[in-house]
């Protein structure tokens, strides 16, 4: 019995094929860990990734009680499409008062008008006028001096130029005076202009539109009949144009690892779905020195800590499984 224990333990052709599974183990394992370690120096990848979009906060242009809603929470909502509507009675009622004053100023900058052409008109006869007088005093004058008529006959003719000539200056005034009253009405029906599009911008404010492609949040806080006013926060918009990826690579990762770089992104709500991206730009400083107490290492005891630092690629959208803000990715750049 021992003999034949003895003789198992001592078979050549075992001892050779564990020592050759042994080998081939510890090659299988080198290989996969070279092919860990060159992947991931030319494909960098890290998990600490989320998905971004730009978001804008709704607030009221003007002031009022909500007449109609027109969205829902986390609806998607087109460029353009009407959001909410507020009651915009008041803003008629003040868009129709400017109409009716700018109506009432071009009317009277019309009779103005008429004055002037008027008064134009009156200087004119007076100019006539003070030229038949001025011709008379002259022809006066010359008989005066032959002594074929009075003096006095000259004397009047010479103060009757002298009327006719101050009639003309006051014609004169009267232009100028309707011409500075006609500017006045001038700059006044501006401001009425200027007024009635104001007020016209308000009652078109009474509608809101969405600015971009978007989707609603989930945080909505009005209803019909609330009274809202500007500067009041209602909701938010997620802008559905531009989504990306903020990757929170390892400092020792990112020396590879350039601007315009293809990458891959996957994210844990669509597991199989492989997203594309291109990487749009690298941090100047790590998530721990922009934060809102930065580390201090110059005092107490030091600890080195690897840092993170922020790679923003830029997302490809798969209409069969919408981005949403906020969720976890794993993102993996193409360094070669």
């Amino acid at each position: 019995m021992s003999a034949s224990v003895d003789s198992r333990s001592n078979d050549p052709g075992k001892t050779l094929r564990t020592r050759l599974i042994v080998a081939a183990s510890i090659g299988a394992a080198a290989i996969g860990l070279s092919a860990y370690f060159v992947r991931n120096h030319y494909f960098p990848s890290t998990d600490d990734a989320y998905v971004h979009a730009y978001t804008v906060t709704v607030s009221p242009y003007v002031e009022g009680y909500i007449k109609h809603i027109h969205i829902e929470p986390n609806q998607y909502v087109k460029k353009g499409q009407v959001l909410y509507e507020i009651v915009p009675l008041p803003f008629q009622l003040n868009v129709s008062e400017r109409k009716h004053e700018l109506d009432a100023a071009i009317a009277r900058e019309a009779a103005l008008n008429d004055e002037l052409l008027q008064a134009r008109q009156a200087l004119k006869d007076q100019r006539a006028k003070l030229w038949i007088t001025n011709l008379n005093q002259q022809r006066y004058a010359y008989l005066q001096r032959q002594q074929v008529v009075a003096l006095e006959q000259e004397q009047e003719l010479e103060a009757a130029k002298l009327e006719a000539r101050a009639r003309v200056n006051a014609a004169e005034l009267e232009i100028s005076r309707v011409q500075k009253r006609i500017n006045e009405q001038k700059a006044t029906i501006r401001a009425l202009k200027a007024a009635k599009g104001n007020a016209e911008v308000d009652l078109n404010y009474t509608r809101y539109r969405a600015p971009m492609d978007a989707f609603v949040s989930n945080n909505f806080s009005i209803r019909e009949g609330q009274y809202v006013k500007p500067g009041q926060t209602m909701f938010k918009l997620v802008d559905n144009r531009k989504w990306w990826v903020d990757a929170n690579y390892l400092e020792s990762q990112i020396h590879r690892i350039r601007d315009g770089m293809q990458a891959k992104i996957k994210l844990d709500m669509y597991p199989g779905v492989t997203f594309q991206g291109r990487v749009i730009n690298i941090s100047q400083g790590s998530g721990a020195y922009e934060s809102l107490l930065p580390p201090q290492n110059a005092t107490g005891n030091w600890v080195k800590v690897p840092q993170r630092f922020p790679v923003r690629i830029r997302l490809e959208q798969n209409p069969s499984h919408p981005l949403r803000a906020g969720a976890t990715a794993r993102a993996t750049v193409n360094t070669l």
